[in-house]
């Protein structure tokens, strides 16, 4: 794909226009051990995961979605707490509403004795990728490492709304939860991890890109954090709420390119463009690239989402392997190719 010939500009959000390190990727944290600590009430002594944790998964196929890979992680800890107390076979799983599940939960955490939960997160990645993609791959390699008996088990007691639910508070704090949702946060008060992103990119960078490039927005945020997060710094300027492909936009997410083809068709309509017309995607995952390559895009991958030089060159080398055609270490370094490609 020449990028010279292409007039659009697709962007994802998290990672690449706003950081999400110390929200999104902090809410995957804080909420898997709220599950273990607070609901089913264990008494543990460290954290069960860390940011860094986080990203390991990230590069594996099927977990562009954060509230997939906090799936992951509770039912990787289930499944491990299932093998090594027997006690847990017995007693019954939670069914109905939220809180009937908090209070199976409850139940359940009197049953582990053995609280040493401790995993190898890069080993369990790299089982998956071998076994499948996504929470799938994730089932068929804890029933390889656990048993089948243990992962059954697991997820009796897995369930992911309650994840979910608990995600969504710690994210948007009480007021934008209120907002969103039109009720109360049940678990959690807060301000909101929301409050921790900032805005990668310069509004500066933008002005150059528009010079070039009609852009849009493939997200796999839902609307309402996806329009929040663009009209809180500015993007909303160059990126209209029509060309925001979200979440509930597409029945596949991403590695699916239906988000991506779905905004150039936006975009293309609006301004009279070739339905074909080349583009450019901006993403900061494998998941990412995957896309933009089976979309038939310039895939630009960036690397602000990791940290460290370890996890850096492996996720260059992981780009390099599916054949990205740029990868830069933040987006705000696009402004230079506008010189380039006019």
């Amino acid at each position: 794909m020449d990028i010279k010939k292409a007039n659009i500009m697709v962007w994802d959000i998290d990672g690449v226009l706003v950081y999400v390190r110390e929200s999104y990727r902090e809410a995957i944290v804080e909420s898997v051990q709220y599950y273990f600590s607070e609901l089913m009430g264990l008494k543990l002594s460290e954290n069960l995961l860390s940011v860094e944790d986080t990203q390991k998964f990230k590069t594996v196929e099927g977990f562009n979605d954060d509230w997939k890979v906090a799936y992951a992680f509770v039912l990787c800890l289930l499944a491990k707490a299932a093998s090594q107390n027997p006690g847990m076979f017995s007693v019954n799983t939670g069914s109905g509403d939220l809180k009937a599940k908090a209070t199976a939960l409850e139940t359940l955490g009197q049953a582990v004795t053995n609280k040493d939960l401790r995993l190898d997160y890069e080993k369990i990645a790299r089982e998956i990728a071998v076994s499948g993609t996504g929470l799938d791959g994730a089932e068929k390699a804890l029933a390889k490492l656990y048993g089948l008996e243990s992962l059954e088990t697991a997820k009796r007691f897995w369930h992911t709304d309650l994840v979910k639910r608990v995600f969504q508070e710690m994210y948007l704090g009480k007021v934008l939860y209120r907002e969103k949702y039109g009720e109360d946060p049940m678990f959690l008060k807060g301000l909101g991890l929301i409050r921790n992103e900032r805005p990668l990119v310069s509004l500066k960078t933008f002005e150059k890109l528009a010079e070039r490039f009609r852009m849009g927005v493939a997200t796999g945020r839902d609307r309402f954090e996806a329009e929040y997060s663009l009209k809180e710094y500015g993007f909303d300027r160059f990126i209209p709420e029509e060309f925001i492909v979200a979440a509930e936009d597409v029945l596949h997410g991403k590695p699916d390119p239906e988000s991506l083809l779905e905004c150039r068709k936006r975009v293309a309509l609006k301004y009279g463009l070739p339905a074909d017309s080349q583009a450019v995607y901006v993403g900061d995952s494998v998941d990412d690239v995957r896309a933009s390559k089976k979309a038939g895009f310039f895939s630009v991958a960036c690397l602000t989402a990791s940290s460290g030089l370890q996890e850096r060159s492996r996720l260059v080398k992981e780009f390099r392997g599916l054949k990205c055609d740029l990868v830069l270490e933040s987006a705000d370094k696009l402004s230079h190719l506008v010189d380039f490609v006019n």
